[in-house]
């Protein structure tokens, strides 16, 4: 597991030249890449109850903050997370405009979520219902995030068997994003945070 991760690491560094822009043919992958994971313009305004949550870190508001911009930027109105920690994850999403579902760790919610959240304890969650989420993933438009892609043996596995079927993959080391929808130029890009 160890080799794997450095080879991926490395692999990474050499290849996240997507960060700025560069190589980027897809328009729709352009202004995410740059206004959405990057944030440059900063037109996204965060919820203050979540923002003003005391006890929570740097990296872990920015983390946050990544989420509510993808689910922003791409309209979605029901959220399922597999996560132990959802109280502040669901301070964030809950403010999102349209949304009408956000369900935690239930399997049954998912085939009607735009958004899927896998955070690093899925595999606790899940309690061997594994095929079940893979079901679920993939059979209409969405978006599913990963949390621990290449450290985590079993989010890493899920990463492996789920962008074979997306439209659109983004390695971001410690984070993935997979999007499924038809309409969207296929495409796998790397980036750095």
């Amino acid at each position: 597991m160890i080799g794997r991760y450095l080879k991926e690491r490395v692999k990474h560094a050499v290849r996240f030249r997507h960060k700025r822009g560069y190589g980027v043919h897809s328009p729709f992958m352009f202004n995410f890449i740059l206004n959405v994971i990057r944030d440059r313009r900063r037109v996204f305004v965060y919820p203050e109850g979540a923002e003003r949550q005391a006890g929570t870190g740097y990296r872990e508001r920015r983390f946050y903050r990544l989420l509510f911009r993808i689910a922003v930027f791409l309209k979605v109105r029901n959220v399922v997370c597999f996560t132990q920690r959802s109280e502040l994850l669901g301070l964030y999403l809950q403010s999102l405009d349209g949304a009408e579902q956000i369900k935690y760790n239930c399997l049954e919610a998912g085939g009607d979520a735009d958004m899927v959240y896998i955070g690093r304890e899925c595999r606790v969650l899940l309690k061997g219902r594994e095929k079940e989420l893979l079901e679920m993933i993939g059979k209409k438009k969405q978006c599913v995030f990963i949390s621990d892609i290449h450290k985590n043996s079993f989010n890493a596995s899920l990463w492996r068997s789920l962008s074979g079927k997306a439209n659109v993959r983004v390695d971001m080391m410690w984070y993935g994003i997979l999007l499924f929808d038809e309409k969207l130029q296929k495409g796998s890009y790397h980036l750095m945070l």
